[in-house]
């Protein structure tokens, strides 16, 4: 009984190592010049474009700056004008290989940012607007904080003199040219840049006020949560509230005199 044992043990190890050498080798890696895509824009330029994996037995990954997608067909939207770099990963069975291209969209989508008056209204209409501090504004005031909704700061107030932080010549910028760009230059000549976006509108007592959150670091140099809602914005002036809260600064366009 025994020998009769060992000798099926040892058929199933020698039939277990017999498989495992017989098995297809996994193949290499594709180069890039084998990977296949095609990158649809109907008509030429449009701000939707259609991304398509047409390389065989391979999944892909495509990376076009805001966002990542594995599907073989994906439809994605840009509102911006300008060229995009776009990455794609193919994962193959011999492991994964990564090129790239371009494509380009031919011009702001307006009807996307007509949708809050904050796209246009923080960037001088799309092609970029610097704010400062009001230093100068009529009231006498430059920050302090009140009630969700006040235009000026009502409770606890500073004045220009009276503002204790050294970031009265701090600059924001802002644009939609190519991105929602929001760059802080400080007073010592370092830059910040990130991106900005407009959320779902602040509402209180019956208002309604446009609404952002800042990307990638920079923030207003007071208030600096980084998330704000707007209760006054025209060409020339800015009242700049932490969002959904009682801090508020008063902001004016760089070269704007009361």
């Amino acid at each position: 009984m025994k020998t009769i044992l060992y000798s099926l043990i040892g058929m199933l190890l020698i039939a277990s190592c017999s498989t495992i050498e017989d098995r297809d080798p996994l193949g290499g890696i594709l180069p890039a010049s084998d990977l296949k895509i095609a990158i649809i824009q109907n008509p030429a330029g449009s701000n939707s474009v259609i991304l398509q994996n047409k390389t065989a037995n391979a999944m892909m990954f495509f990376d076009y700056g805001t966002g990542t997608t594995h599907k073989a067909i994906d439809t994605i939207y840009i509102p911006f004008k300008g060229t995009f770099k776009l990455k794609y990963t193919a994962f193959c069975a011999g492991g994964t290989i990564t090129d790239s291209t371009t494509f380009t969209i031919a011009q702001n989508d307006d009807a996307f940012f007509d949708k809050d008056k904050a796209w246009k209204g923080l960037t001088n209409g799309g092609s970029g607007q610097t704010w400062v501090f009001a230093m100068d504004h009529p009231s006498g005031l430059l920050a302090g904080n009140g009630p969700e909704d006040c235009v000026i700061p009502g409770w606890w107030t500073m004045t220009p003199s009276s503002y204790n932080q050294s970031t009265t010549n701090d600059e924001v910028y802002m644009d939609i040219t190519g991105a929602a760009h929001f760059n802080r230059t400080k007073g010592d000549g370092s830059v910040v840049k990130g991106f900005f976006n407009v959320i779902a509108p602040y509402k209180i007592n019956g208002g309604t006020y446009s609404a952002i959150e800042v990307l990638n670091g920079p923030t207003f140099p007071w208030p600096t949560s980084g998330k704000y809602h707007f209760t006054k914005m025209t060409a020339d002036e800015l009242s700049v509230h932490d969002f959904g809260a009682y801090n508020i600064a008063l902001y004016k366009r760089k070269g704007f005199k009361y």
